[in-house]
């Protein structure tokens, strides 16, 4: 566990930040109320920022996480990290997966059923049901963790920790979720991935070559 809290604190500025962000989206959320906050942080629309969350809000999506974890291992050969964003990939996901029933929390469209308000863009289908939590925030901020533990350059940390927080945002804008789906899918995503990076840290990178593929380089 030590090992996990140096790199923590080798990381300050997204994991600080994150911590910063966190709670002051928790006092708002607490200030305002479930609906306020929605009414708040959906209240502004414009064009592009409707076509620019309508695409982006898809870094969140599993096939996004599948793809990282490819580039890491084939191109950038960082096996062990690709094998840490599968795993924090699939255990974050089926955690959220698992919550979604339980809760069974309606999202903004049922919620506010059946007025029809002008923060839903045309052409967006929004789900009625498990909105507790985003699974699209959960996603993105397991990825943006465990690349986060790895980098040691500050201005990266800023960049991920913002990439994972427009993500969270774009739920909010395209309306699928609520602030409080966004802030526990965000927790799921840092913990999980960082108790994926704690039970990987002895893994050998070396032992993760394909047999066939390292062969192959024996054989060059």
């Amino acid at each position: 566990m030590n090992g996990l809290m140096n790199r923590i604190k080798q990381q300050p500025l997204f994991f600080y930040g994150y911590l910063l962000v966190f709670i002051a989206g928790s006092f708002f959320l607490l200030i305002n109320g479930k609906a306020g906050s929605f009414f708040l942080l959906n209240g502004y629309h414009c064009h592009w920022l409707d076509i620019f969350f309508t695409g982006y809000t898809y870094a969140g999506d599993g096939i996004v996480a599948m793809l990282l974890a490819a580039i890491c291992y084939f191109l950038l050969k960082k096996r062990k990290m690709a094998v840490i964003l599968l795993l924090a990939y699939a255990i974050t996901g089926i955690i959220a997966q698992l919550i979604k029933p339980l809760l069974h929390s309606p999202r903004p469209a049922a919620f506010f059923y059946p007025q029809r308000l002008p923060f839903f863009i045309d052409d967006i289908i929004l789900s009625g049901s498990n909105s507790f939590p985003s699974g699209h925030t959960v996603t993105a901020f397991a990825m943006v963790t465990v690349l986060a533990v790895y980098s040691t350059n500050k201005r990266q940390q800023i960049l991920l920790l913002l990439a994972a927080i427009l993500v969270g945002f774009s739920r909010i804008y395209l309306s699928q979720h609520f602030l409080a789906d966004v802030l526990a899918g965000s927790v799921i995503g840092v913990l999980g991935a960082l108790l994926c990076v704690y039970f990987c840290r002895n893994i050998n990178e070396n032992k993760l070559v394909f047999r066939k593929y390292k062969q192959k380089t024996i054989d060059r």
